[in-house]
């Protein structure tokens, strides 16, 4: 009697080890298996790829087979048929079979390799939509208000669970058709969620609700997403070359002469802001003469556009901005006077002088380079772009230091030296280098601040 108790505690046991699959490469064939406890091929070898199995009362693995996956149980039954493009799909379908879930209530894309037309299949490969689609996305949210993206007559659209389309094939891409389809669940915005779409014949972009349905004609070059952090308010359009601003019922908030999506963005951003059409500019060219000046959001002229370049109005007020005229710089102000004269070889000088006069530094403080064009002498400038220091130097460089012991290199009959910020100078021009001229020009300053 305790013998036969004994065989039977051993049995499930034996029985246990005998039918222990571990996963094994064959060298041979190269394929996958699987291998019970005694070395010997439980499940053939026949798999591309494979992973070990999980899961408890009904186990699974996910393999490759036929450069598809699927799943198969621990009989090496397909209890997952072999459709999907990856492995994460097989095993998403191979833990509703875990789960004993009901077949069909949870569809997958997949492609026929009949035709490569995609419909959707329940989990054990069975199609519950009939491959009709070109192209197919997986299933979101929840019954009843579940959705995936399909393509067909090469746009995208969406249907639901039943397969009815619910969200028009009106968007370039599935990422666009999944966004209405998630407008479509959350119901938040039904009357203002806007969306951009091109006209598959002309090329112009419209605008569509969220299911797909044209409120603007296509009539536009380009239009960018509207931002859901205004509640799809506004957005960028693009209109014969050129920038601007509407609203979701395609109102022209600002007009189209800007140059770049960013231009007409930060023009916007203004608006939104309150700031006053008179206290912003923003640097645009002439479609026409091609010269440059500055516009307000609005798009209308403030500062006549006669520059050869023009940057934005920078610094904390805002009010000055470096503008080039005849090859050379000058800083101007928000009203388009000049702050400096255009005698700038560098935008970064001129922006140096604009920045002196906006933050009310003392005139003559600092002192720039610049060269005569007649003489092709260099002499220093203000930031008004007046000669400070006459132009009699065959070359002259940037002064350093902030205080009154500032100095600079300059050149003079062949050789450099070190000028002080009234022209005089106090390091004798007698260096090859202006580099060995700035060594001694250091030593100086530190032995005559003041």
């Amino acid at each position: 009697m305790k013998k036969s108790i004994l065989l039977l505690i051993l049995l499930p046991l034996w029985m246990t080890q005998m039918t222990a699959q571990t996963l094994a490469e064959d060298p041979d064939s190269k394929k996958f298996g699987y291998k019970n406890s005694q070395g010997t091929w439980q499940i053939a070898p026949r798999y591309q790829r494979a992973f070990e199995f999980q899961g408890f009362n009904r186990k699974y693995a996910v393999v490759k087979y036929d450069n598809l996956w699927g799943c198969i149980d621990d009989k090496g039954n397909m209890v997952v048929r072999n459709i999907f493009a990856t492995q994460e799909e097989a095993e998403a379908a191979a833990l509703q079979w875990q789960e004993a879930g009901e077949p069909g209530k949870w569809l997958y894309p997949a492609m026929n390799p009949a035709n490569r037309a995609w419909g959707f299949v329940n989990y054990y490969g069975q199609w519950k939509f009939q491959p009709q689609y070109q192209g197919a996305g997986k299933y979101h949210g929840e019954e009843p208000m579940n959705y995936a993206a399909v393509k067909f007559d090469d746009r995208w659209g969406c249907i639901d669970g039943k397969g009815i389309l619910i969200i028009n094939n009106v968007f370039s891409s599935m990422e666009d058709a999944e966004a209405a389809g998630e407008q479509w669940v959350a119901g938040m915005h039904y009357e203002t969620w806007r969306m951009p779409a091109s006209n598959p014949t002309t090329g112009m972009y419209g605008v569509v609700n969220y299911l797909g349905r044209w409120v603007l004609k296509a009539t536009f070059e380009y239009i960018e997403r509207f931002g859901s952090d205004n509640n799809h308010a506004y957005t960028q359009a693009k209109m014969e070359g050129r920038w601007g601003n509407i609203d979701r019922y395609g109102n022209t908030i600002s007009q189209f002469i800007f140059h770049t999506k960013a231009d007409a963005a930060d023009a916007l951003r203004q608006m939104e802001h309150g700031r006053l059409i008179t206290d912003w500019r923003l640097p645009v060219q002439h479609p026409t003469s091609k010269s440059w000046g500055w516009v307000d959001y609005e798009g209308n002229w403030v500062i006549q556009p006669t520059f050869q370049e023009a940057t934005h109005f920078t610094g904390d007020t805002g009010h000055f901005a470096t503008a080039k005229k005849n090859g050379y710089w000058a800083s101007i102000d928000n009203e388009g006077y000049l702050i400096s004269q255009h005698v700038f070889i560098m935008t970064d000088e001129a922006w140096t002088a604009g920045h002196e006069w906006d933050s009310r530094q003392e005139l003559g403080h600092w002192q720039f380079p610049v060269r005569d064009t007649l003489t092709k002498q260099w002499g220093y400038v203000n930031y008004k772009g007046r000669w400070s220091i006459r132009p009699t130097l065959e070359g002259a460089m940037q002064f350093y230091g902030t205080d009154n012991n500032r100095f600079a290199p300059a050149k003079r009959e062949g050789k450099w030296g070190c000028i002080d910020h009234t022209g005089r100078f106090v390091v004798p021009y007698i260096f090859n280098t202006s580099a060995d001229a700035y060594e001694q020009g250091r030593k100086w300053a530190g032995k005559n601040k003041f």
